[in-house]
C-alpha cells in the first residue's frame, strides 16, 4: 500500500477522460498536471478540436455514480444549471416493434449537453489541491530512458513525470509514435460501422411531448436512429443517425423525411412541432477501434492509457464517457495498491481496464454486427447472442423487470452476462411472446403537440 500522496503525474488531454483521471489520481499523487492542447472556453461552449462535442452525449448510470462519489453535490449543481432529470417513466424508447415498458428503471439520468458536463467537471477538478490544468499546450512526445517513460516534451522542453497518462483521444500522437517506433505496438481490433450524425437543437416548451426522452432504434432493421433529449437552456437536443452510407441529411426537409422513416412517428412530429434554434451539425465516425494493451508482454514503465486512446466505441451506444470514468476509477484502485512509480502499474492497470472495456465493446460491436455490411473481427458467439437479444428486446416491451435488467446492462451497471441468469432468461422467454411485434397488437405512440402555424 502506497503511503500518502507521492509522485508526479502528467495527464495528456483535458477532455472527460483526462479530467476524471486527474480527479482520481489527485487522491494518490503529490501533483497532477493536465496538459490540454485546446484553449478552454470560459463559458459553456463546444471546444474547437472536439467536433463530436456538438452532438448528443449520454452519461450512463455507472458513470454518473462515479461523479457523485468524486464530486459531492455535482448532480444538484448540474440541475441548477439546467440539466434535466429523466426517469424510466418519462422515457419512450422504441426498438424492435414496440416501446420498452415504462416505469422505475433505476436512479434518474440527466439530460444535458457534453459542454455543460465538461465545464462543471473541469471547474471541480481545477479547484483540487495539487492539480493544475494547462491549456493551449501541445505534447510533442514522451521521453524514454531504459524502457521507462520519464515525462513528456512540450515546446521542445522536457517535463519530467513519474507517471504519464495518455488521455489524448482516438488519434493519440503518443500511441501512434510509440507504435511506429515499435516501442509500444499493441494488437488493434477495428470494426467498421461508418456511422454518420446530424444534430441540432429545438426550442423546448411545456406540452411539446408526452415524456422527456424519445429514442428510436432501428436495430434490428435499417440501423437508422433518432434521439430527442431535454437539455439546458429549455432546448431539445436531437440527433439522427445512419450507417454504411445511409446518412441523415443536413436540411430541414431532409431531416423530417429521414425522421419520418423511423418506426415511431413521434420524432418527426416533434421536429415539425418545435422551432429549430441552432445550425445543423454533422459528424462521421468510421469504425470502433480497440488497442489491446493487456496483450503486450513488456509495457513501458511509467505510461498508461485511458479512454478513447485505448478504446473508442460506436458512439450511438453512449458508452465513451462512462467507460473512461470506470477506467479512471480502476487506475486509482491500482495506484492505491502499488504507488505511482511502480514498475508493475501499467500491466496491473491494463489487465483491469481490459475487463472494464470488454462489456461495452461486446455491446457496441455485437450490436453493430447485426448489420450485414459491418466488417472486422466478430467476437465469438455474436450471432447467438444477437439472436437472444432480439428476444430480450421483445420481452422488454411487455415486462418491466426485463426492461430494468436490460437497462442496467446498457447503463454498464451490470455485465451482459446478467441477462443470461436463469430468472432473467425465464422472464425473457415468457414476456417476449407478449410483445406487439409478436402478437400484432397496436402500439400506442406518445402524444406530440400540434404543428406550429407556418
Amino acid at each position: 500500500m502506497a503511503a500518502g500522496r507521492s509522485g508526479r503525474v502528467v495527464v495528456v488531454g483535458g477532455s472527460m477522460a483526462g479530467l476524471l483521471t486527474a480527479r482520481e489520481l489527485a487522491d494518490h499523487a503529490e501533483s497532477v498536471v493536465v496538459l490540454e492542447r485546446d484553449r478552454l472556453p470560459a463559458e459553456v461552449a463546444p471546444r474547437g478540436r472536439v467536433p463530436q462535442g456538438r452532438h448528443l452525449h449520454v452519461l450512463l448510470s455507472a458513470g454518473l455514480e462515479r461523479l457523485r462519489e468524486w464530486f459531492p453535490g455535482i448532480e444538484d449543481e448540474l440541475v441548477s444549471l439546467g440539466a434535466v432529470p429523466v426517469e424510466g417513466r418519462d422515457a419512450w424508447v422504441h426498438q424492435g416493434g414496440g416501446y420498452r415498458a415504462r416505469g422505475h428503471w433505476g436512479h434518474p439520468g440527466l439530460g444535458m449537453t457534453r459542454p455543460l458536463l465538461e465545464h462543471v467537471v473541469r471547474g471541480r477538478v481545477a479547484d483540487l489541491p495539487g492539480v493544475t490544468i494547462e491549456e493551449g499546450t501541445t505534447v510533442a512526445a514522451v521521453t524514454l530512458r531504459l524502457g521507462r517513460v520519464t515525462g513528456v516534451v512540450v515546446d521542445g522542453e522536457p517535463r519530467p513525470a513519474d507517471l504519464v497518462v495518455d488521455c489524448s483521444g482516438r488519434s493519440s500522437r503518443i500511441a501512434h509514435d510509440l507504435a511506429a517506433a515499435h516501442v509500444l505496438d499493441p494488437p488493434v481490433t477495428t470494426v467498421g460501422i461508418d456511422i454518420g450524425y446530424s444534430s441540432f437543437f429545438l426550442r423546448r416548451s411545456p406540452g411539446d411531448f408526452e415524456g422527456k426522452l424519445l429514442v428510436s432504434i432501428e436495430n434490428p432493421g435499417s440501423f437508422r436512429g433518432g434521439a430527442v433529449v431535454p437539455v439546458e437552456g429549455d432546448r431539445w437536443q436531437v440527433t439522427l443517425s445512419g450507417v454504411h452510407g445511409d446518412l441523415p441529411p443536413a436540411t430541414d426537409d431532409g431531416l423530417v423525411d429521414f425522421a419520418a422513416s423511423l418506426s415511431t412517428p413521434a420524432v418527426a412530429q416533434l421536429i415539425r412541432h418545435c422551432e429549430r434554434v441552432s445550425e445543423i451539425e454533422t459528424y462521421r465516425f468510421p469504425s470502433s477501434r480497440r488497442r489491446h494493451y493487456q496483450k503486450v508482454r513488456a509495457l513501458p514503465r511509467g505510461l498508461v492509457t485511458v479512454g478513447d486512446a485505448s478504446s473508442s466505441f460506436d458512439p450511438i451506444y453512449g458508452q465513451g464517457m462512462t467507460s473512461s470514468a470506470l477506467q479512471a476509477s480502476a487506475l486509482g484502485a491500482v495506484v492505491a495498491r502499488t504507488g505511482v512509480v511502480s514498475d508493475d502499474l501499467p500491466k496491473r492497470f491494463h489487465r483491469k481496464a481490459a475487463r472494464i472495456i470488454e462489456a461495452p465493446w461486446r455491446i457496441a460491436v455485437g450490436g453493430d454486427f447485426g448489420h450485414p455490411q459491418t466488417v472486422g473481427d466478430r467476437p465469438l458467439g455474436t450471432a447467438q447472442l444477437n439472436g437472444y437479444m432480439v428476444r430480450v428486446i421483445h420481452a422488454a416491451h411487455a415486462s418491466l423487470p426485463v426492461t430494468r435488467s436490460f437497462n442496467r446492462v446498457l447503463q454498464l451497471e451490470d455485465p451482459p452476462a446478467a441477462l443470461l441468469g436463469p430468472t432473467t432468461v425465464a422472464r425473457v422467454l415468457r414476456a417476449s411472446r407478449r410483445s406487439p411485434a409478436v402478437t400484432g397488437a397496436p402500439v400506442r405512440h406518445p402524444q406530440v403537440g400540434p404543428p406550429r402555424a407556418p
